[in-house]
Order: C-alpha cells, then structure tokens, then sequence
C-alpha cells in the first residue's frame, strides 16, 4: 500500500489520464489525497472520491492563487465542507502577490480556511513557498488536526520547528535527484514522512518530463528508505501508517 498525499486529480491536465490514474491506484491498493485550487475543483474532488470509493479522499480549498477572487465564503457555495475528507490546498505565496495589498488578502483567505479546518477538526495541506516563516506564525494561532506541509522547501530550522510542532512533511518526485530535498528529508523524522506527487507539476529529466502520477510514489519511497537506511518495505508501512494518521483512519490490516 501506498499514499499520494498531494495530487489534483480535478486539474484539466490530467483528465485524459484520470481512469488509467484511478484503476492503477485500485489496484495497487494506493490511497489518493485530491487536493483543490478553488471552489469548483473542490467540488469536482467530491464527485471524484463518490465515483472511487475509498481509493480517493476529496479536499478542498482555495489555492494563494485563488485567493484574489475566492475565499471560504466561496466554497460554501457549492458544498458542505463538513463532507470534505480535509482542507487544501491553502497557504501562502508571494509568487501570486503583486503587492502587498494582495499578499494581505491571500493572509486573509488563508485565515477563512484555518478556521474552517479548526471548527470541523479536518487535516490541513498547506502551501508556503518562500512564506513559511509567515506560514508557522499564523498556524500557531489556532487549534488545528494533523497539519501537512506539502513540499517543503524551507530552512533546516523552520523544518525543526514543524516537526517539533507535530506537523507531516511530504515528499516528491524530487527528492529522487534533488540534493537540497534530499537533505532536508534526511532531517525529518520518517514517523512526520508523506509522500506525494503534486501532479500534475513534471519532474523534468528524471521522470521523462512527464506530468507526476501516483505510479512515481515507489520511487519517492525507495529514495527516502535510502536516506534512512531503512528497508524498503519498513518506509513504505511507516509512511502509508503515517497518512492513515493524517486522515484519522484506523489501519484495517495491509492484507485486507
């Protein structure tokens, strides 16, 4: 068994991928996390793990790159997040401020989604490239359950503070080559480890320059056994143990 703990499923890039997608997760007994950008790909999430069954956990959320248009109101228009498996994609990101007016707004939606998360208890994924200092000063403010940073790419010492805090840490496709990631996940606990793919984000020569699909996860999972010295097959359990952690589900044994 194996986790993506990052993936959007509802993004147009992979929908002529997505029954391929979907039969090879069933029958590699994967779990898929679908994250979400905006309202209707929330929504489109929902109608995606209706159709999978367990195979899929719909999140929804509105991306830093939304954040100029949508906010918590938005998503409430077109679902019930009480019938979300989580809450993401949110965060922070400079990237898509043109100013600090912006960026301000984006702190503004982000906030709408902590309290979502805080007052239905749902696990969060959280974006915060070049934002994390801002990212861990606005997620101590609330009471939160099962915090993810997807791929971090902070500081050793702000990875410190989020470990220390209880937050899951997740993996892609570039720790296979990235020396950076690589060393960053060698200073994570492999109890804080989740996988994920972020596809349909491509990795470049590694991966053919093909959109990431939750097939490259056994790689992510080999590399990081390797940087742990683990064996192979104790990082995949610990991993897909710590994503039934993150979901709050209860491990109903890896053989059935």
């Amino acid at each position: 068994m194996f986790a993506d703990a990052h993936i959007h499923l509802s993004d147009p890039e992979l929908k002529s991928l997505l029954h391929q997608i979907l039969l090879e997760a069933k029958a590699t007994s994967k779990i898929l996390i679908a994250v979400a950008v905006d309202a209707i790909t929330s929504k489109l999430n929902l109608e995606l793990e209706a159709k999978a069954g367990g195979t899929v956990r719909a999140f929804g959320g509105v991306h830093p790159w939304s954040a100029q248009s949508e906010d918590a109101d938005s998503l409430r228009a077109v679902l019930d997040p009480s019938n979300l498996a989580g809450i993401g994609e949110v965060g922070l990101d400079r990237k898509y401020a043109k100013d600090e007016v912006e960026y301000k707004r984006q702190k503004e939606v982000f906030e709408s989604m902590l309290k979502l998360a805080e007052r239905l208890q749902k696990p969060l994924s959280i974006h915060s490239r070049s934002s994390v200092d801002d990212v861990l000063a606005t997620l101590s403010t609330y009471n939160l359950r099962n915090v993810l940073l997807h791929w971090f790419a902070g500081t050793p010492q702000q990875l410190k503070e989020a470990c220390e805090r209880g937050y899951f840490i997740s993996y892609g496709p570039s720790t296979v080559y990235s020396k950076k990631i690589q060393r960053l996940a060698l200073s994570t606990p492999p109890t804080s480890i989740l996988t994920e793919t972020d596809g349909p984000v491509s990795f470049g020569a590694a991966f053919q320059n093909k959109p990431a699909l939750p097939a490259f996860i056994p790689s992510v999972v080999y590399t990081l056994s390797t940087l742990h010295r683990l064996d192979f097959e104790d990082m995949r359990s610990i991993i897909f143990e710590n994503t039934l952690r993150y979901l709050s589900l209860k491990n109903k044994g890896e053989g059935g």
